[in-house]
């Protein structure tokens, strides 16, 4: 839960953004409604309510100075500042930030503009902790990725024990804290091997809007079932990292989305189509003609995911040259079509 305290000599302005409507769709922020009026007032909120936040209004006098700010920033260094003023004065404003203020806001200040400030903290907040308190952890997870998986849901287990216990088990905090660190794992994966992005559904990976509140163990279910189609991903395209057929393998993986003949891929990486075939099958087992067509079905199985994605859309973006041709060969490798596939991962996600 994100503490937010006010500061304002007169009440009236701090009042008045207390009111803002924004504060609804933030259910983690918790407002103090006591406002301080001087200096003394608001050190014993910070000290009493555990204040993260200060929202100050600074009025011209010297009520609220560089000298006061600085007494803050001393005794409570984790606490950021936002200063709501009049000031146009490069060098006072300046000043603020170089003393460590989070953000300075002009006054009248715009709901958006302070709704856009806080939800920064809010952000700043999660991936700090993500990056330096469940480091080890998140590592752990992406090693096991890596290396073919198997572990994923102990080591998930371990990082969201320690999310709800470092997070007194408040389900919207710990629940922002395990997007953060899902969106952090996934940049991390996609970062190492780009060729990734192509087979995993972003959207799993990403907070989009709305919040719909979920317990630990669906979290848990959730992640396990993301992570796990990682590791099959990784275990399945392992192959390509030989650096025999490496070129070979990457060029197919990152052209996905094109008409991809082996001649295309013979210039691509410039040798020789009997080549390709012939050191592919040695290294992988595999033929090359096989390999592109499983390739282009794992990304057409992430591009159906979005339920308003028509089958000759995806046809055409994975370069088939008709929608009847890449349906036939969906069905043999899936045995479904593409239409029955989509359903059922609708029907899946929504029921």
């Amino acid at each position: 839960m994100l503490a937010i305290s006010f500061f304002d000599v007169h009440k009236v302005k701090a009042e008045k953004i207390i009111n803002f409507s924004f504060w609804k769709n933030l259910p983690e922020v918790q407002l103090d409604l006591d406002v301080a009026k001087n200096f003394c007032e608001l050190k014993e909120k910070l000290v009493s309510k555990k204040t993260q936040v200060v929202i100050a209004f600074r009025d011209g006098t010297t009520i609220f100075d560089f000298e006061e700010f600085s007494k803050i920033k001393f005794l409570f260094d984790k606490v950021q500042l936002i200063i709501i003023g009049r000031d146009t004065n490069y060098e006072i404003v300046r000043n603020y930030f170089i003393n460590g203020i989070f953000d300075y806001l002009q006054d009248p200040i715009q709901e958006s503009t302070l709704e856009e400030s806080i939800c920064r903290i809010k952000n700043l907040q999660g991936e700090k902790y993500v990056q330096e308190n469940l480091r080890l952890k998140i590592d752990a997870l992406i090693d096991n990725i890596f290396l073919g998986g198997g572990q994923e849901a102990f080591i998930i287990k371990s990082i969201f024990d320690a999310i709800y216990d470092d997070w007194n088990n408040d389900s919207v905090n710990c629940q922002i804290i395990s997007d953060k660190a899902k969106t952090y794992i996934y940049e991390t994966l996609v970062e190492r091997k780009p060729w990734l992005e192509k087979f995993l559904y972003k959207p799993d990976f990403y907070h989009t809007f709305g919040f719909s509140l979920k317990t630990k163990n669906e979290l848990m279910q959730t992640w396990i079932l993301n992570f796990k189609t990682a590791s099959a991903m990784v275990k399945k395209y392992q192959m390509i990292d030989d650096k025999l057929v490496y070129k070979i393998g990457k060029y197919a993986v990152v052209h996905v989305d094109e008409k991809l003949s082996l001649q295309d891929v013979s210039e691509g990486v410039f040798l020789n189509p009997s080549y390709i075939s012939h050191i592919f099958k040695k290294v992988t087992g595999m033929s090359f003609v096989n390999f592109m067509t499983e390739v282009k079905i794992d990304r057409a199985k992430v591009l159906l995911r979005n339920k308003d994605t028509r089958i000759n859309e995806v046809a055409y973006t994975l370069g088939y040259s008709n929608q009847e041709y890449f349906t036939r060969t969906f069905k043999k490798l899936i045995k479904i079509t593409p239409i029955e596939y989509q359903q059922m991962i609708v029907k899946k996600l929504e029921g």
